[in-house]
């Protein structure tokens, strides 16, 4: 249908989702109006009531990149330098300040966290041992030593007030099924009433909630899946990721496979357990590396 043939209203539902495709690429309002030069025919509460409408749950904080300080203390752990050697090499569009570095250090050394995070493991229709990944594209930081698109897990910040549904959907609109929160058409049935974490993962200065959904037949083929935070979404088996290179995984993904494994024997087991604590391999390194300082 060309444009000439569209109606007002369809011109402006197809402005409207627009708007919510481009806060769902950017992360936030402001930054699509910096990206847009300020120059959009709407207001900024309008901006926002049109995300409220479409049930858009908004990003936990203006720092919602999660990836950059990860990708951050990944490298430091492997170089052993003090931070602020390391800090001096980041291009002016690294966003974490060295005060907010040195911060996260101090908590992992203290074992504190102090934000909240939330991690899917998402199964297909019949297939609990396959969990969906992709490959992170949010932070291209070759700079940092790491490989550009570490294979990850659907996750992000989330808020501590959240209610568990909303930061599950968070998670889902932002890396899973961008294509469908713009089109108002997401599957909300995957997220049950009762849906409790089955693991929590201390990552840097961030507790992890890791949640496990399994998708109906309808939804478990990878033309389903659309992110601009991740691509080549795709189910890998637990086995090939245990057992896979960890040079290419996001931090996190290796502890969250293992207890998600663990998770799967309780059950062949009928054995109903309590949550999984674990602390990831990072922060066990930088906790060393954060007494030498």
């Amino acid at each position: 249908m060309s444009e000439k043939k569209l109606s007002s209203e369809e011109r402006e539902q197809k402005f409207l989702a627009h708007l919510v495709a481009e806060y769902l690429k950017y992360g936030s309002v402001d930054e699509v109006y910096r990206v847009h030069k300020y120059d959009l025919p709407i207001s900024y509460p309008g901006f926002q009531r049109v995300l409220d409408k479409w049930g858009i749950v908004k990003a936990a904080g203006p720092n919602s990149k999660l990836s950059e300080a990860l990708s951050f203390f990944v490298h430091l752990a492997e170089e052993q330098i003090p931070l602020e050697t390391l800090y001096k090499r980041m291009p002016p569009s690294f966003q974490t300040s060295m005060g907010t570095l040195h911060r996260i250090l101090s908590y992992i050394k203290e074992g504190v966290t102090r934000r909240a995070g939330t991690a899917l493991m998402i199964t297909p229709h019949g297939k609990s041992d396959y969990v969906l990944v992709g490959n992170d594209i949010s932070t291209p930081r070759v700079e940092l030593g790491k490989p550009f698109g570490s294979v990850s897990l659907p996750m992000g910040f989330s808020r501590k007030r959240d209610t568990k549904q909303k930061a599950i959907l968070r998670v889902l609109q932002q890396e899973v099924f961008v294509k469908q929160a713009i089109e108002q058409n997401m599957p909300m049935e995957i997220i049950t009433k009762d849906i409790d974490p089955f693991m929590f993962l201390d990552i840097a200065d961030v507790r992890v909630s890791i949640y496990h959904l399994s998708l109906p037949k309808e939804l478990s083929s990878s033309k389903n899946f659309s992110s601009f935070k991740l691509e080549n979404h795709r189910f890998l088996s637990v086995g090939d990721i245990i057992n896979g290179d960890s040079g290419h995984f996001r931090v996190g993904l290796i502890e969250a496979v293992l207890g998600y494994r663990r998770r799967l024997e309780m059950i062949d087991k009928n054995v109903i357990a309590n949550p999984i604590f674990e602390i990831s391999s990072l922060n066990h390194e930088l906790a060393a590396l954060a007494y030498e300082y």
